[in-house]
């Protein structure tokens, strides 16, 4: 039996990011931040979806899930491609080239390098324009509920942000993560073949050896002070202090995860922690519960307290899970790629139910390892995700970092051994947030210029011209204040609002209006002319014209016609005095835009002041050495020497 044949015509489809890899058509090339994987799971999912929306009209599916966009731009399109297939069609934007070109914007940006001993110039496609339009479109089938929004009754975390912690690089590490800088210049170099070494092989290792170097090695020796040991000596010391309330702790690592026979994080850790003391029954990892009913067995004995360290990867351990009652701790032992893990992972403890108020969130990083570029990853993808996320209002570009993306800089920059470095983070941001409010002043200026020069007086003028033209037909109407009704229709005069009214809708039938043609002169009402034409929307309308002309709708009623048409005439004065507003209005507008446009920037100094500081720490770092080298990379993507030339021009010309 075939989907069709099941007679499903509505499907709700929750944790929806797992149907994110749906497969993007793109001539883009050698583009950071493009989705390219590609599942048979999602892609079964849009057929699904199309078929249902083919049957139900567009309608007949809903997706729920916490973390819509969860790793890179292109998903918001995915999104789209699976909710609102006929709207994006409509627009033009059914394409990705077409969506991204609306939306998107290619830039080249500094990056550290994977090994993480220098710089390197990277295209990537990590910006958005037009934003308040696309979220008009996207909000058509989204309704965003955001933690700010809902105000849940979830525990708050120790200090108000998540603990770094950092530790110190061992000899050892240090030792490896040179001769990964070795190879990755033998990669690019091109001196060894691809399935010989890689630089997906080098990620992984030195993805891999920030936890532990045992994990590459297993011979390496076990420094005490490592990220691994320091991790273990905290989940022991809060295992202990919690002992009489019986308070549970996670531990995510997505890597070293449990294997036979084979050095990993999962064994090493509960070895550890049993030789402190830890009864062995009191540590679990998920990965041991292969079935749903084992997976809840495990899960009732964590709410209860019996087991009180969990070990998980994010897939299994950081979604559907609801072990929130006693925790008290959630350990980050690793960085994953996607900042919805990080939230995924937070969301076990920060949920309702949570019998503490205060609970710890503690992210482990080790110093001049892969973890700075990891976390640098993480900065590049919150930079648009926080603000499409953001309930506050969007701007019309987003390209640069606000709160939530400062977090992940910060966790970057205490992971970098040298210490220009994390002050080159920290003046970068600055640079950025003040340059982007004195983007805004400038466009404030600009608006403000064109205001004073242009829409203020030519409103102030339009305005004094309508009131005299308006004064007029005031003047006129009240001749005939108070009289009888009268009103002369195609020469003859009726005294009868309901004879009049038949009239009037006569005279529309007798002639051929057609839309957009000159108005036909009916007969004369209070001084004021009437005339009859036919809209854009090809409904007649009556004017009443004098020195200024008024419309209303005709409609089919007799009667209600020439209601109308007397609501209309005696709202003149009304009409004046609303004229005579704006104009007082906009000559306050005037007189304030002229004081503000005057003001300067408020920031200006202290911009001027990070500016050359940011100059001075980039000539005191990589850049000094590299201007030293006879052949510099700067962009992964360029391949002569002229371009290579071009580039080193523009680079001393941008930071001389």
């Amino acid at each position: 039996m075939n989907f069709e044949q099941l007679g499903v015509d509505y499907i709700f489809v929750d944790e929806a990011h797992a149907y994110k890899n749906c497969f993007t058509y793109t001539k883009m090339r050698n583009v950071a931040g493009i989705g390219r994987s590609a599942s048979q799971r999602a892609t079964d999912m849009l057929l699904k979806c199309q078929y249902l929306q083919e049957m139900g009209s567009g309608k007949g599916v809903v997706f729920a899930t916490g973390t819509p966009i969860s790793n890179s731009m292109s998903e918001m399109y995915v999104l789209q491609r699976y909710l609102q297939p006929q709207m994006l069609a409509r627009l033009g934007l059914n394409y990705f080239d077409s969506w991204a070109a609306t939306f998107g914007e290619v830039i080249s940006s500094l990056e550290i390098t994977p090994e993480g001993s220098g710089y390197r110039m990277r295209n990537r496609f990590a910006k958005f324009h037009n934003l308040p339009e696309l979220m008009n479109i996207f909000q058509l089938v989204a309704d965003i509920q955001t933690a700010d929004m809902l105000n849940l009754p979830i525990p708050e975390i120790e200090g108000g942000k998540a603990t770094i912690i950092a530790t110190e690089a061992t000899p050892f590490q240090k030792m490896i993560m040179e001769s990964f800088v070795e190879r990755a210049e033998k990669i690019r170099k091109r001196e060894v073949e691809p399935d010989e070494d890689n630089m997906l092989k080098l990620t992984g290792e030195a993805k891999l050896m920030s936890i532990d170097p045992r994990l590459v090695y297993e011979d390496a020796p076990n420094d005490p002070d490592s990220k691994l040991n320091i991790a273990i000596g905290n989940v022991f010391d809060i295992w202990q202090e919690s002992s009489e309330q019986r308070l549970t702790q996670l531990v995510f690592c997505d890597s070293g995860t449990p294997k036979s026979g084979q050095f990993n994080v999962y064994d090493e850790m509960k070895r550890c922690l049993t030789e402190k003391g830890v009864p062995a029954d009191e540590i679990a990892f998920v990965h041991d519960a292969k079935t749903d009913e084992q997976r809840e067995n495990l899960f009732e004995k964590v709410r209860m307290g019996e087991i009180r360290i969990l070990l998980g990867s994010t897939s299994k351990l950081g979604t559907g899970t609801n072990v929130q009652d006693r925790l008290v701790a959630v350990h980050h032992l690793d960085c994953p790629w996607r900042p919805s893990d990080i939230e995924q992972r937070d969301g076990r403890i920060l949920r309702q139910g949570n019998q503490n108020l205060v609970v710890k969130i503690l992210r482990y990083v080790t110093k001049g390892t892969f973890d700075a570029y990891l976390w640098q990853i993480q900065e590049q993808k919150l930079k648009y995700i926080s603000q499409v996320m953001t309930g506050k209002s969007i701007s019309r570009s987003c390209e640069d970092m606000d709160e939530t993306v400062l977090s992940a800089a910060e966790v970057k920059a205490i992971a970098t051994s040298n210490p220009l470095l994390a002050e080159k983070m920290e003046v970068d941001n600055e640079v950025i947030r003040l340059k982007l409010l004195k983007g805004n002043w400038n466009n404030e200026r600009l608006t403000l210029g064109r205001n004073i020069t242009n829409q203020y007086p030519d409103t102030i003028a339009y305005c004094e011209k309508k009131i005299a033209s308006i004064g007029k037909d005031v003047v006129l109407r009240e001749k005939t204040e108070g009289k009888d009704f009268s009103i002369v229709i195609n020469g003859k005069t009726y005294d009868e609002r309901v004879k009049a009214g038949e009239q009037l809708l006569l005279m529309a039938k007798l002639n051929d209006l057609v839309v957009n043609c000159e108005p036909l002169l009916v007969g004369e009402f209070r001084g004021l002319h009437l005339l009859l034409v036919l809209n854009a929307f090809k409904q007649l309308e009556l004017l009443v014209k004098g020195d200024n002309t008024y419309s209303t709708p005709l409609g089919d009623s007799s009667l209600g016609g020439i209601t109308r048409l007397e609501n209309v005439v005696e709202k003149i004065p009304a009409v004046l005095m609303n004229m005579e507003q704006k104009l007082a209005d906009t000559q306050t507008q005037l007189e304030e835009a002229r004081k503000e446009v005057q003001k300067p920037f408020e920031y200006e100094q202290r911009l001027n002041e990070y500016l050359a500081r940011q100059a001075e720490i980039n000539t005191r770092l990589e850049f000094k050495e590299l201007q030293k080298q006879e052949e510099v990379i700067f962009d992964e993507n360029t391949a002569t020497e002229t371009e290579k030339a071009c580039n080193k021009e523009a680079w001393e010309a941008e930071y001389a």
